[in-house]
């Protein structure tokens, strides 16, 4: 009898731990600590075509390919994916992105901007 007792009383003990784990002391769910963005990418332009993170932001971006496959490069900051990128915005600075898989005429326009504070 005793066993079952202290078995159950540590299985309370796992179960309030693990919900505390997901919540936070007020209640609330824990809140990702990831600014995501979701770019939309047709011929022959981004929307939105600027983000603004703040240093230290971890940043997912998806890429909404609407019309084709394009994609995104950053290269002064070596990032490249053509539906999604993830990064820590590290360098604070206003950083050009554009389309890096061929995509017809109007491809070298595809510019969008990305601005760490």
């Amino acid at each position: 009898m005793k066993k079952i007792i202290i078995t159950i009383f540590v299985i309370t003990i796992l179960v309030v731990a693990g919900i505390l784990t997901v919540k936070n002391i007020s209640g609330n769910a824990i809140k990702s600590n990831v600014k995501e963005f979701i770019i939309n990418a047709s011929r022959f332009s981004y929307s939105p075509d600027t983000i603004t993170v703040n240093k230290g932001d971890k940043v997912k971006i998806l890429i909404n390919n609407v019309d084709a496959p394009h994609g995104i490069q950053i290269p002064a900051l070596g990032i490249y994916g053509a539906d999604s990128i993830e990064f820590t915005a590290q360098t604070s600075g206003e950083y050009e992105w554009n389309c890096y898989i061929p995509c017809g005429p109007g491809h070298r326009e595809m510019r969008g901007t990305l601005i760490i504070k």
